[in-house]
């Protein structure tokens, strides 16, 4: 059986000031009781229950495009990356939206298209052109229901045919900095994605949580923000998304190759 430590009635005041002293058992049970209480909270923050992914409507618009500077772990200056947003699409021929996504790293230029169902986001085709000093790679895949065909051309110009059998929830990976934007992020929010990154070929698993929220710099400016944190069974990468309308997602590091991606300019297109 438990016991409750209760502590005894002040005594009464004297001419003199009485002195207080704490002996080392009530201050061993005040420490243990506070350092309960920290790990019970640290336990619910760390073990919130995944909700059903239901993404909402888009928050951006026709155009809206997103820049950053690219530092690598070691904090240096090696890159750009710009995000670009349409409506319609191009190879399919109909309603939903592109994702145009330019990053260029120590002399690499890499070129993402990605195009998307209009509701629930799912992507139809994609397009990866990585340029260096030695040629060019292209990756293309076309998504139909849980079968995804890949074309892969090396820089000498032979192309590659595969085909893959995913889940047929799957979203490509280069969107989810923006399809979460849809999501409603809140303190303790978690739910599931699973993620298809056609350069590597195979479907992963992420677990999206929201860590905390975080007033974090930036060089377009200072924001109020979700910290959101993306985990695969590999690694954890790390999103700061606005807290207000249109949620642009202002800092980004790549679990991936450790690259942090911080906002320099925000155009909100049109509707």
């Amino acid at each position: 059986m438990s016991s409750v430590w209760v502590a005894p009635p002040p005594k009464r005041a004297s001419g003199k000031t009485a002195a207080h002293c704490t002996s080392p058992n009530d201050f061993a049970r005040a420490l243990t009781l506070s350092s309960l209480l920290f790990l019970l909270t640290l336990l619910a923050a760390c073990s919130a229950q995944p909700q059903p992914l239901v993404f909402g409507e888009p928050i951006w618009a026709d155009g809206e495009t997103s820049s950053y500077r690219v530092t690598n772990r070691e904090g240096r200056i090696v890159g750009t990356a710009t995000f670009q947003v349409q409506r319609g699409l191009d190879w399919a021929q109909e309603d939903g939206w592109t994702l145009h996504r330019e990053i260029i790293d120590a002399g690499v230029s890499e070129r993402a298209t990605v195009e998307m169902q209009p509701v629930g986001y799912r992507p139809l085709y994609s397009r990866l052109e990585r340029t260096g000093g030695s040629g060019s790679q292209v990756v293309e895949a076309q998504i139909a229901g849980g079968q995804v065909e890949l074309a892969l051309t090396n820089r000498q110009g032979a192309t590659v045919y595969e085909r893959v059998q995913v889940p047929s929830d799957i979203r490509d990976e280069r969107t989810l900095l923006l399809i979460m934007r849809t999501l409603p992020l809140t303190q303790g929010y978690a739910t599931r994605i699973n993620s298809f990154l056609p350069i590597v070929g195979k479907m992963e698993r992420v677990v999206l949580q929201v860590r905390r929220d975080e007033s974090v710099t930036v060089p377009a400016g200072v924001f109020d923000t979700w910290v959101v944190e993306l985990k695969t069974n590999e690694r954890t990468s790390r999103a700061w998304v606005a807290r207000t309308a249109p949620f642009a997602v202002v800092k980004f590091i790549d679990g991936r190759s450790q690259a942090t991606f911080e906002l320099t300019g925000f155009s909100a297109g049109s509707r």
